[in-house]
C-alpha cells in the first residue's frame, strides 16, 4: 500500500468489508473497522510524538552552553536522538502489520470469490492481528512518557535561561562550577550502554534540575 495511505481506504479492507456486509457479518466487519481505526490511532500518535522531538532538537539548538552545562546539553541531544529512533522504529512496525492486514484481507477476498461465504470465516486471520497491535501500542504509551519527561527536562533547561536573562547579573559572569560526574558525559554514554535509551530521560531529568539547582 502507498507510504501515508490510510488504512481503511486500501482496496483490499474496502472489498473485505464490502463482502462481510452483504453476508451479513456485521460484528466481524465492526471488528475490521476498529482495528483500522486502532491503526490510525497509531499512527497519528507516533507523528505526533515525532513533531515534538523535532521541536525539542529545535529549541536545545537554540541554547546557549553559558546557560545550561554543556554535559546536560550533549545528554539531552543523546535522548532526543534516542527518541526519534525508536520513534522511527515503530512507525516501521507499524507499517509492516498495515500491509500484513491488507495482505491477508486480500486473500480472504480473493478466496471468498472462489468459495463463497465460508471463505470469509478465515476473518480471524485478519482480526487476530489486534494483539500484535496492542504490544506496538504498549511499546508507543512507553515512548510518549519518555518523550513528555524529555520535554519537561528541556523546559527546565528553558526555564533557566529565563531566569538568568532576567537575573540583575548577567549569567555570563556568574562562577559555573564544573558538569559533576553524576551527570558526566561519560555517565551518560555508560548508564545507555548497560540500560539503554529508554530509561536516558530520567537520567538527563535528574541532571538538569541538578545543573538548574546550582545556578540558583
Amino acid at each position: 500500500m502507498a507510504e501515508g495511505q490510510a488504512i481503511s481506504n486500501d482496496s483490499r479492507i474496502v472489498e473485505l468489508l464490502e463482502l462481510l456486509a452483504k453476508n451479513q457479518m456485521n460484528a466481524q466487519a465492526e471488528q475490521v473497522k476498529q482495528m483500522c481505526d486502532y491503526v490510525g490511532t497509531l499512527e497519528k500518535q507516533i507523528n505526533s510524538m515525532t513533531e515534538e522531538i523535532k521541536s525539542v532538537r529545535q529549541e536545545l539548538v537554540s541554547m546557549k552552553e553559558d546557560t545550561i552545562s554543556k554535559h546536560v546539553k550533549d545528554g539531552l541531544k543523546k535522548v532526543t536522538d534516542a527518541m526519534q529512533k525508536q520513534c522511527d522504529s515503530l512507525k516501521q512496525q507499524v507499517t509492516e502489520l498495515k500491509e500484513k492486514i491488507c495482505n491477508k484481507a486480500g486473500k480472504i477476498v480473493d478466496a471468498a470469490k472462489r468459495k463463497g461465504k465460508r471463505a470469509l470465516y478465515k476473518i480471524t486471520q485478519v482480526t487476530g492481528m489486534r494483539k500484535k497491535l496492542d504490544a506496538v501500542k504498549n511499546k508507543v504509551d512507553r515512548v510518549i512518557d519518555r518523550v513528555d519527561n524529555l520535554e519537561k527536562a528541556v523546559g527546565e533547561c528553558q526555564g533557566q535561561r529565563e531566569r538568568g536573562s532576567r537575573a540583575e547579573t548577567p549569567l555570563t559572569n556568574l562562577v559555573v562550577a564544573e558538569p559533576q560526574p553524576e551527570y558526566g558525559a561519560e555517565l551518560f554514554e555508560q548508564y545507555q550502554r548497560e540500560h539503554g535509551p529508554e530509561q536516558m530521560t530520567e537520567v538527563v531529568g535528574r541532571a538538569v534540575a541538578q545543573d538548574v539547582e546550582k545556578r540558583r
